[in-house]
């Protein structure tokens, strides 16, 4: 099956959007914004665009429709350009050489029943906070009820063997309503009585099909947190979802319709915890509601040529390291065939996820949402690392600008290697100092990695003869067992490892901070603060290389 991809998005007078045109060219997507600058419009203009090829026209139609209260559109554009809304999508196969654009407005619905469209809308995910939020989000009194989570966030992609359209069948009975339209006529007898009959099937139909998902759901949710979060419990935690009232849905004696009530039930160990959302920490509850909607991802199983991961601020409830706990997750082969599309307000977190994608960076595109213009509105622009312009000033020949965002390169790298992260504190470290601590922060490593790969829980017996004081082999040592001989000729082979790689290639890395050190003084430090002192092109492409071999050694 060949791949698509999104090249390009388009869209007029749509949500937050004057006139949105973005080429993304079949890469991912990290974007950065604050609030309130286009980040959700994003998220629902693809959601929009995917969601209508399960539609008809006429419920697609309404989103483009001044006049109905259901519209997505932008309030702060004339008339004329409100009459253009629209939301063009360009794909692509994998060589880039066929390309057909797809448009969706109140008069064209070009995604009507397209079947890479449509299978694209069941196979891609889109998440934001707000839905994990919802998952626990419950007072202390309140049992958890995840039901109307499932109906809007997961219901539409949901379909089983006996049921293609969930969503579509819970539509038609909530309209059949016989609680509100059976009750009230006047009738009785064969008329009446085949109506309720027709229900009594259509929700019993619906009922095993929604068990049946859920146990799948369960299932792989409880895979997927086994996986990736489980090593870090104390007690084995079992979880799942479950449809707490299936026999009070439709009360045919007492004329009552209920609506579903779906359970998060939670095992800790031997505890089984009837309201999770008071005993657990919100990192604990955001990992079982990462599970539990990834898992209903992988329920779904549909293979389609295109697969998106849409994430809208999804981790803001975490802290730094939890959420680079997840980004791996994103980032791994979990989620290997999906086009990523990530989405933050938060910038430390950003540097971060894309300090991860590490080699990658070819097959990202790294943008910020601009401030609204008159002719345009909100738009994105290119996000360029620090070393990425200082060479695109060294270029221009711009020295100065250079050497700042060399300076601005360096202290981001020293600072995630000497706290784990770049996100800012309140507290200024100069960056002499910063290097001068990731130093003696890489030499203290050599001591202890001898202790604890090669001597820690070693027998003395075996110790003295770990590094011989002569040149008198093994055989003639008198003393020891032929299976203490084996562990000490394994001992010296990892003691020779030690050395000579592992410590050599620390003190290597050792040696470009004290590179970095000395152009700080000659290139940074004038380049950063001014003065007399002239730079010249040579010194700062050799800082710029400098700042590249630091990246690598201390990553």
């Amino acid at each position: 099956m060949s791949t698509l991809r999104i090249q390009r998005i388009e869209a007029k007078a749509f949500k937050a959007f004057k006139h949105l045109d973005f080429k993304l060219d079949g890469r991912n997507l990290l974007a950065y914004g604050a609030n309130g600058s286009g980040k959700s419009s994003l998220y629902w203009t693809l959601y929009t665009f995917l969601q209508s090829a399960q539609k008809e026209p006429t419920d697609v139609a309404k989103y483009f429709d001044k006049d109905r209260p259901e519209h997505l559109l932008n309030l702060n554009v004339t008339d004329a350009e409100r009459a253009l809304a629209a939301i063009t999508v360009t794909l692509q196969n994998e060589d880039a050489s066929n390309c057909p654009a797809f448009t969706v407005s109140q008069t064209q619905h070009g995604t009507q029943a397209n079947p890479d469209i449509r299978k694209g809308c069941l196979a891609s995910d889109f998440v934001t906070y707000r839905i994990l939020f919802n998952f626990y989000h419950f007072r202390n009194s309140q049992p958890i009820d995840l039901w109307p989570v499932f109906e809007s966030e997961i219901l539409p992609a949901c379909n089983t063997a006996s049921v293609a359209d969930m969503l579509g069948l819970w539509t038609y009975l909530k309209g059949a309503d016989p609680y509100g339209e059976i009750q009230r006529l006047s009738e009785r007898g064969l008329a009446v009585k085949k109506r309720y009959d027709e229900f009594d099937v259509l929700l019993k139909k619906f009922k095993t099909a929604l068990s049946e998902v859920l146990a799948t759901i369960t299932i792989e949710a409880q895979r997927f947190y086994d996986l990736h979060f489980k090593h870090a419990d104390v007690l084995p935690i079992q979880f799942g979802v479950v449809l707490r009232n299936p026999d009070s849905l439709f009360d045919r004696a007492a004329h009552s319709f209920d609506w579903p009530t779906i359970g998060f039930e939670v095992r800790v160990g031997s505890d089984t915890l009837s309201r999770p959302h008071t005993l657990l920490n919100e990192a604990k509850l955001t990992q079982l509601a990462l599970s539990i909607r990834f898992g209903a991802t992988f329920a779904r199983l549909d293979v389609s040529p295109l697969k998106l991961l849409v994430l809208d601020d999804l981790l803001i409830s975490l802290d730094m390291g939890n959420r680079m706990k997840v980004v791996e997750i994103i980032l791994g082969p979990t989620f290997a065939g999906y086009q990523k599309i990530i989405l933050t307000h938060d910038s430390g977190f950003f540097e971060e996820f894309r300090r991860s994608i590490g080699d990658g960076h070819a097959d990202w595109s790294f943008q910020r949402f601009s401030k609204p213009n008159a002719e345009t509105g909100i738009t994105l622009k290119e996000d360029k690392s620090a070393i990425e312009k200082a060479e695109d000033y060294l270029n221009g020949q711009s020295l100065d600008e250079a050497a700042i965002n060399i300076r601005k390169a360096a202290e981001a790298t020293v600072a995630r290697f000497r706290t784990g992260t770049v996100v800012a504190t309140e507290d200024f470290v100069g960056l002499t100092k910063q290097l001068n601590s990731a130093k003696r922060k890489l030499l203290e490593k050599i001591p202890a990695q001898l202790y604890e790969q090669v001597l820690k829980d070693l027998p003395q017996a075996i110790k003295q003869h770990l590094v011989p004081r002569t040149d008198v082999g093994l055989s003639d040592v008198a003393g020891i067992t032929s299976e203490q001989k084996t562990e000490i000729v394994r001992l010296r082979l990892k003691l020779n490892d030690v050395v000579s790689n592992t410590h050599w290639q620390m003190m290597e890395n050792a040696k470009v901070v004290d590179q970095v050190l000395e152009t700080t003084a000659r290139v940074l430090n004038p380049g950063s603060h001014g003065g007399e002192t002239p730079l010249y092109e040579l010194e700062v492409r050799q800082a710029l290389e400098l700042i590249h071999r630091l990246e690598r050694c201390l990553s």
